[in-house]
């Protein structure tokens, strides 16, 4: 944090004498004197509607003072030149002090410094003692935080061989995210039950990684030492598998779902759970239920936007709150958390006994489950990408192909003209786009609906010339040839339906 020292020598002063000056000084700026020790002082400068105070140390050493301006609000930078400001203050202020400053008046401030002095060991006593209280529970100088260290490298790991394997690292597609481990529906529910974890370390793209891994961390400083490593990877996990089994249970749809925030939520709720009884001391535990409370309502907030998974992040929320619970009970009555196995253990039964269960009601068929892998193995190929997007234009081009058709204001010759000027030339260029399609790396299946494909547009363009010719010559012959080639022009589409 930003901080300016200055450093002046005054002649002809003892440190006591110098001491008490700074004391007056202090006073007649207006800034509040909270400490004093042997040869130093600690004030803050007021605070006002759009500015923090700043902390303002004074040390005597000899005959030399020596002045700190230290901004401790979290400020990167000090932009207008406070912690200057300050120090300047203090010496123009400094200099009048010292002129008037009788026995008297050097006597009075260093009385006050006396009981100041005694006012401090007082408070750095209860401080100790309030350090000690929290970190019997918290645990901060024990342990380690060796497993939330461990989590974000596997997260890392597996997103980087992602990224190897040629999957994009700003958007991979669902394919691709599936094909990782991600919770999916028809495959979850039909045999791929380690889908219900393994998406805890799938993320989709390198911002959605960076937020969650943030995420953890966060809660892992607290969380680690304070229950303890079984307890911790336990809850991570549990949590993690209720959030993948919310999710399938609320999207009636099947939905992708990837990511360590549901997870991440149940580790929050294990927090908000302890943070809402008396284990934690209340020094400490009001300011973290707050930061926690608005971090939770915040993200559950901006999850209710499209394309976010906030069924997983409710679900690892609630399991973790029950955990935390759970947890507490054990904390509270041992007041360690090397008594944490049992407990994790229960929580890791429960969590088994209810996915079995949600399995067991929520079976898809077999026929569904082939149906997604054969769509999935047709986008592995090398060029699946680029293939469907050339399927959509060409469906694009047919609705343009067939809109003078759907228009019940175009009769005769000019319903022949459009059909010439418009609906062939479409039907043209899907022939070129279909034989570009046929060059591709794809699957059979893809194949097989491309050459469907190019069979259907080359009828749908004799049926164009077919009608064009019935309006010129209205010949019953023709008309018969065109009732032929709309039944096989049928024939494909129940083909490609099926596809």
């Amino acid at each position: 944090m930003p901080e300016k020292s200055q450093t002046v020598t005054v002649s002809g002063y003892d440190v006591t004498r110098l001491q008490a000056i700074a004391y007056g000084t202090l006073q007649q700026l207006g800034w509040a004197i909270k400490y004093a020790g042997d040869n130093i002082l600690i004030a803050y400068t007021p605070r006002n509607w759009n500015k923090h105070s700043d902390e303002i140390t004074v040390k005597i050493a000899g005959n030399q003072l020596t002045v700190n301006s230290k901004m401790t609000h979290g400020e990167a930078f000090d932009m207008t030149g406070r912690n200057k400001k300050h120090i300047t203050e203090f010496f123009a202020a400094f200099e009048p002090v010292k002129a008037n400053a009788t026995d008297q008046r050097i006597g009075e401030w260093n009385e006050k410094i006396l009981l100041l002095k005694e006012e401090t060991i007082k408070v750095a006593q209860q401080e100790i003692e309030q350090a000690k209280e929290v970190d019997k529970v918290m645990n901060f100088s024990k342990g380690n935080l060796y497993l939330t260290y461990g989590i974000i490298a596997v997260n890392v790991l597996v997103f980087v061989l992602m990224g190897l394997d040629g999957v994009s690292l700003f958007s991979p597609t669902g394919i691709d995210i599936i094909r990782w481990g991600a919770n999916y529906a028809p495959l979850t529910l039909s045999g791929d039950w380690w889908r219900l974890i393994s998406c805890v370390f799938v993320h989709i793209g390198i911002i959605h990684l960076a937020f969650n891994m943030y995420a953890l961390y966060m809660a892992g400083v607290y969380l680690e030492r304070m229950i303890g490593k079984p307890g911790y990877i336990i809850a991570y996990l549990c949590t993690g598998v209720f959030a993948s089994m919310t999710s399938l249970w609320w999207h009636k749809v099947p939905a992708t779902s990837a990511g360590a925030s549901g997870a991440i939520f149940g580790l929050y709720g294990v927090f908000l759970a302890l943070l809402s009884t008396n284990l934690i001391p209340k020094q400490i535990r009001n300011g973290l239920l707050q930061s926690i409370g608005i971090f939770v309502i915040y993200n559950l907030a901006y999850g209710m936007k499209s394309g976010v998974d906030n069924a997983a992040h409710i679900g690892g929320l609630l399991s973790g709150l029950i955990v935390g619970y759970l947890y507490y009970i054990i904390l509270k009555a041992e007041n360690t958390a090397k008594k944490m196995i049992p407990v994790a253990a229960l929580v890791t039964v429960l969590t088994f006994v209810a996915t079995i269960f949600f399995l067991e009601k929520n079976i898809v068929t077999t026929a569904e489950r082939n149906s997604t892998k054969e769509e999935i193995d047709m986008f592995s190929y090398k060029d699946a990408g680029k293939f469907n997007t050339l399927f959509k234009s060409i469906l694009e081009m047919q609705d343009r192909a067939e809109a003078p058709l759907h228009d019940s204001s175009l009769r005769g010759e000019t319903l022949a003209e459009e059909l010439n000027n418009i609906s062939l030339p479409e039907w043209e260029k899907a022939g070129q786009v279909i034989k570009e399609m046929k060059t591709y790396k794809v699957s059979g299946k893809a194949m097989h609906k491309a050459e469907l494909m190019e069979k259907y547009i080359e009828i749908k363009k004799e049926e164009i010339h077919l009608r064009i010719k019935l309006i010129k010559e209205k010949n019953s012959i023709v008309n018969d040839e065109l009732t032929g080639v709309i039944e096989k022009r049928d024939e494909i589409i129940e083909k490609l339906n099926k596809l």
